[in-house]
């Protein structure tokens, strides 16, 4: 399938036509709704901690463990 030029050239304009007619016939904002408000809480979480170690050579002659060999 070929899409030529004028195809694209179309579409384009076809969405600008329907952007600005929805631009000019929407009605405009009331000046509180254009400046927003910002709300900030503290919350109270839990954390969870891991431990993470590093058996490092601990585990260098055994086999490595898979469900394979179990």
């Amino acid at each position: 399938m070929v899409i030529e030029a004028r195809t694209i050239v179309g579409a384009v304009a076809a969405f600008a036509v329907a952007g600005a007619a929805l631009w000019l016939f929407s009605p405009p904002a009331d000046e509180q709704a254009k400046r927003g408000s910002v709300e900030v809480v503290q919350m109270q979480e839990r954390a969870w901690t891991v431990e993470v170690k590093d058996l490092g050579a601990a585990d260098a002659d055994a086999p490595a463990r898979t469900a394979a060999n179990r």
